[in-house]
This record gives structure tokens, sequence and C-alpha cells, in this order.
């Protein structure tokens, strides 16, 4: 078993072989697309998640032979695991447009959405197969890039603009782990809240449990039950030690499929779960326990370094619900304003 606190020696990047008639164009279109394609698939996920909980696949048609075909061959395996990863751009596509209000708050409007995509459908397909394509096609991609480039980064910034329950008491799960939390919310003499006291010094881990509350869903609590409403829950190591990310990862595997998205930090101090709200509070409570005692005793002294190379390829070695500290979706925040995909 090896260690995350080693940081893997990084192998030199091979120069790009010259390929007769392979133009930079058409790398470049292909890994524009590739960036458009893959964080669509990351959007669709979020919020079909957030939206129908554990039964979130059903909606997504004609992956389970691509996905059979693809795992049988067991001398070559991927990470990837979601049908997500095995559907169709096409499939993509139609549940966007079928479900569009879980996506208009990202997109432009559906008509001049739609209208961009079959453009983009049809360079796709010159990349797929092997076609010279048209002089206009990469500056297409880039421009759409451009259109949904606020879109994305309020996608990402939404996922990391958790909200507390306040009162505490007045949701099933919060409440049940407000005793692990070092920095509970009170109600100050101002009748305004605040999160404050001291933490118990002896204490190993840290709770705490907030609630995401996708845009296109309203604000209710009890939070349990309810769509739309998504579960943010930190569970951190304390006085100076971290976790055994790869035994937690292995020893938790049984109720990942529950959860949306475990996230990495660059220091293996703390793990952050997202699960929906709708899968109901107590298979939530389950979920955040399990993690909870395998995080106990997962523990080790912390070095105190920055080990994000050695996490994020532990995390590449997981499924696509595996966040390392290399993913936006773990750290863009509203108060970190940038251009998300760089054009």
């Amino acid at each position: 078993m090896s260690d995350t606190n080693e940081t893997p020696a990084r192998e030199p990047t091979p120069e790009r072989p010259e390929i007769p008639g392979l133009r930079d164009q058409i790398l470049d279109t292909y890994g524009r697309l590739w960036e458009l394609e893959t964080w669509l698939r990351q959007l669709v996920y979020v919020e079909l998640r957030a939206l129908l909980g554990d039964t979130w696949a059903s909606i997504i048609r004609g992956t389970e032979g691509p996905r059979e075909k693809d795992k049988r061959l067991t001398h070559m395996p991927t990470a990837e695991k979601t049908p997500l990863s095995y559907a169709q751009f096409s499939e993509l596509c139609r549940i966007i447009s079928e479900k569009w209000e879980l996506f208009e708050h990202f997109l432009p409007p559906k008509s001049i959405w739609e209208a961009k995509l079959e453009e983009i459908t049809q360079v796709r397909n010159r990349v797929a197969h092997f076609r010279k394509g048209h002089r206009d096609d990469l500056s297409r991609v880039v421009q759409l890039l451009r259109d949904i480039d606020h879109g994305f980064w309020r996608f990402c910034a939404s996922y990391n603009d958790p909200q507390p329950v306040l009162p505490a008491a007045d949701d099933p799960v919060v409440a049940h782990f407000l005793d692990l939390d070092p920095f509970p919310w009170s109600l100050l003499g101002n009748g305004k809240w605040a999160r404050g006291g001291m933490a118990d010094p002896a204490a190993r881990l840290g709770v705490t449990v907030e609630v995401l509350c996708r845009p296109w869903a309203s604000w209710h609590i009890p939070v349990a039950g309810n769509v739309g409403l998504i579960y943010d829950v930190t569970v951190s190591a304390r006085q100076q030690r971290a976790l055994d990310y790869r035994r937690l990862l292995e020893d938790t595997s049984a109720v990942h499929a529950h959860v949306v998205h475990i996230c990495l930090d660059s220091f293996a101090q703390m793990v952050r779960l997202t699960i929906p709200a709708v899968i109901g509070g107590s298979d939530v409570i389950r979920i955040i326990g399990r993690f909870i005692e395998v995080s106990r005793y997962c523990m080790h002294g912390s070095s105190g370094q920055d080990i994000s190379a050695s996490i994020q390829a532990l995390a590449n070695e997981w499924p696509e619900y595996v966040c390392g500290p290399e993913n936006p979706l773990g750290f863009l925040a509203p108060d970190m304003p940038c251009r998300f995909f760089g054009v």
C-alpha cells in the first residue's frame, strides 16, 4: 500500500511526434471539445443527483452496451464508472433539453443553445471521424466556450457555497452530528447567528454539516427528503493529524454509490462529502456515520506539507465521483471570480 505522503517523481513529458497531415488546429479542436463535453457531463451528473438521488441514472439511455464492452477488457481497465461516461453526446444533449429547468441557470437561452449545439455536433463528428474539418471549426467551439464560461463558473461556485441550517435542531441530519461540530452556530444577543465557541482540545476529528441549494430548487427545512438540496459534509482531522485517503476510500466504498462527490484536499486533513437530501435523513446519517467511523482509525501524524500531486494521483485511480485538489468542484467558490475555460 503506497503512502499518499510520498510525492511520486514526475516523468518527463514526451514530445509529440510529427504526424504528416495532422494539423495543430485539429488537435486543439479535439482538446476544446473534450473540455466542453467533460464539463457538460459533470453538470448533468450533479443536477440529476440532486433531483433523483440514487435513481439518477434511470433516465440515461443506451449506456449498458458500451459500458460492458469496455469493462470486459480487463487487461486495459479505466477508472470511469458512472453511466454518463458511456453516454453518447446526443444522449447528453437530450437530457439537457428535456430537463431544461435544471440547466437553464448555467446555459444561454434554450433556442440559442440548441442552435449552437447543432453546429458543434457537426464539428465533433468531423473530429471523431477523422475528417479535415472547416477552418472555422476551432473558433466555433471556442466561441461556445466563451458563451458558457460564466455559466460554468456559476455552476462550480454554487457547488462551493453551502448554507447552514438554523437552528440546527430543525433538521434531523444536522442535529444528529451537531455535537461533533467544533464551532457550532449560536444565536447572539442581537438576534444574529454566528459560528463560535471553543473546540474541545481532546477531539480527534470535527464534523460540519451544511447544505447546498441548487439554483432551480427551493430552500426547505427540514432538508432531509427534499429535491434539489445536497448535504455538504466536512470531516476534519484535528490535533496535527492527517487522513490516510487510500484506506479511507477503500473502507467506505460500500456507501460510495449514494454520494455525489468525495473531495480530497491538498494536505490530507479533511474529506468533503456531498450527499443528495432526497434519499432521506436516515440514509444520509448512515453514510456520514460510516465515513466518521472509518476516519477515526485512518488518522496519522501530519507533515503539514502540501502533497497535492500524490493526492491527485490517488483521486485519478478512483471513479469520477472522487475529486482531487485540482478539481474546481472542490474549491471554486463565489468569492473566486475567474474565466472558467480560460478563453
